[in-house]
């Protein structure tokens, strides 16, 4: 894993036939050869072919204009310990329950967490970026001291970044139960709320972790997804005004 590595979307000869393949338009007007699994083979495959982390669209393959989740990255400086980013995983989570949306929450095996809001598949990604784009600039603006909805390295110090952008067409994000390419080889792992608060670190889970997790019942799936719709949107442009 400290070995040099590279990171594939498109599918390549010698790629065995378990890892299935969707011709996808990108933005360019060309189409593209995308690479994906939906099932335990295809995931077998894809570490036999050397795969280490797997990174997924915020849709699936049967309908890939319907996004089916919303993601919040958030991306502490490195100034910053663990505690201050749960923190703001708690007040994203309550800033999204007051404008009606529901959010379950993820360690990402590195030293962020994402707040993740599940959808149900009836609006386009335009309408989610623009919203995950709204919600993290409310945030930002809310408390400038503690947040940033931008890009910018030179004004995150001593912040975290709200990487809302992994809501938008072709962007990823890691999957959950994914292993990370980093020391000791981390898994990002959904977390339930209670069980968050007693974390200190976003690297706690292993792959000797996961087995027994997988018994019981997965924090990822403690949510119904959610309509993104008017009421929704309504409430966040209030808050926003």
């Amino acid at each position: 894993i400290d070995g040099e590595s590279f990171f594939q979307k498109h599918a390549g000869k010698g790629f065995p036939d378990e890892l299935l393949r969707i011709d996808i338009e990108e933005k360019d007007g060309e189409t593209g050869e995308y690479l994906y699994a939906r099932d335990v083979a295809g995931l077998i495959a894809a570490a036999q072919m050397g795969t280490i982390e797997f990174h997924g669209w915020g849709a699936r393959a049967d309908r890939i204009e319907a996004p089916d989740r919303l993601i919040f990255d958030l991306d502490p400086d490195e100034g910053l310990g663990f505690t201050e980013t749960k923190k703001a995983a708690f007040e994203m989570r309550e800033a999204l329950s007051d404008i009606g949306l529901q959010s379950t929450a993820m360690v990402t095996g590195g030293k962020g967490i994402h707040v993740i809001v599940p959808l149900k598949r009836t609006v386009s990604w335009d309408t989610v970026k623009a919203f995950a784009k709204t919600f993290a600039h409310m945030m930002a603006e809310e408390d400038p001291a503690r947040y940033i909805a931008t890009m910018s390295k030179e004004k995150r110090k001593n912040r975290i970044f709200i990487d809302w952008l992994r809501n938008e067409r072709g962007a990823t994000a890691i999957l959950p139960y994914s292993l990370r390419a980093r020391p000791n080889a981390p898994v990002a792992t959904p977390v339930t709320w209670e069980e968050l608060d007693g974390l200190n670190s976003a690297a706690a889970f292993t792959i000797g972790d996961i087995e027994g997790r997988l018994k019981g019942r997965d924090p990822a799936l403690a949510v119904e997804p959610q309509t993104l719709g008017k009421a929704v949107i309504g409430r966040l442009e209030k808050r926003v005004v």
